[in-house]
């Protein structure tokens, strides 16, 4: 039987499904922050694909929370509460759950544009090595593992939690916003409305390894084997890269990562487990790779 991926957005306090599940068919729970379930189409397709592929039937519950946070979701999880969350690489996180080793973005979400004001524009645009970048200080969420990735490279970083970070920028409390750059072309145009002031800089880009990943709890093996079954068989057919290259904010992204005009400053990771460093390359993306179709059987062109 097919799978489904069913979406079910819900304003409440404690989970309440209503519907039972179909004869056969699982239910796999999440909890998100309310409002924000627009804005992770993509990340939502990623688990939707690795549940159309797995052997089974499941249905995707999704239930909205004003206001959490990821430690909450982690904590929720632990409790039993939800079954799986999508969240930024650490090690922290890697060793509390389990990790599904299949980087969501293929390493996109760690090459880092900036929002600024846009009375830092000139400056910024100039910055074309590490040590002009670090006369910047950067403004990470509160919980976002980059901080302390920037932070033990040496960057000025401040945290704040993610809600308060765009009126900061906005307002000069710090001087960069660092987001993914298919994160920044996803966000500017809202952003900007609310903010005119606030501009995205494609140039330069700092990059690191680091990437979403799906997490588990340490005792749901089953699901885990799902998910990473589920994932690899995606890989296999071309459907995550067709996935992948249909983004149009990760085309935008690939296109500015190749562009001889974007600088961009790669540092190391030293968050990273050896165990995360060896995951296979294949499944990180190689930005200075063209030809996708070769490979996948997928002409980007027909999506432009």
């Amino acid at each position: 039987m097919q799978n489904r991926f069913w979406v079910l957005l819900i304003s409440a306090v404690m989970f309440s499904f209503t519907a039972p599940p179909a004869r056969g068919e699982e239910i796999v729970r999440m909890a998100f922050p309310t409002g924000a379930v627009e804005f992770f189409k993509y990340e939502f397709g990623v688990i939707e694909l690795a549940l159309d592929h797995a052997d089974g039937d499941f249905r995707l519950v999704i239930e909205e929370f004003d206001g959490i946070t990821q430690p909450r979701i982690g904590s929720m999880m632990q409790e039993g509460k939800v079954d799986v969350m999508f969240t930024g690489y650490s090690l922290e996180r890697e060793a509390m759950f389990l990790q599904v080793d299949v980087p969501m973005t293929r390493g996109l979400l760690g090459y880092r544009a900036f929002m600024t004001h846009k009375e830092n524009l000139p400056a910024l645009s100039k910055a074309d090595s590490l040590e002009e970048l670090k006369k910047f200080c950067i403004g990470t969420g509160t919980d976002w593992p980059d901080a302390s990735i920037m932070e033990k490279s040496g960057f000025c970083v401040d945290r704040a939690p993610r809600d308060q970070l765009w009126p900061m920028v906005a307002n000069k409390r710090f001087d960069l916003l660092s987001r993914a750059v298919h994160e920044g072309y996803r966000e500017i145009d809202v952003i900007s409305r609310e903010y005119p002031n606030v501009v995205l800089s494609p140039s330069p880009v700092l990059a690191y390894p680091f990437d979403l990943f799906l997490y588990v709890n340490h005792n749901n093996q089953r699901l885990h084997a799902i998910l990473t079954q589920g994932l690899s068989r995606a890989y296999s057919t071309g459907d995550f890269m067709r996935h992948f290259l249909s983004n149009p904010h990760i085309r935008q992204a690939l296109e500015t990562l190749k562009d001889p005009d974007t600088h961009i400053i790669k540092i190391e990771n030293p968050d990273m487990s050896q165990k995360s460093r060896d995951i296979d390359p294949a499944l990180w993306e190689n930005i200075v790779q063209r030809k996708y179709d070769d490979d996948f059987g997928y002409e980007p062109r027909d999506q432009m």
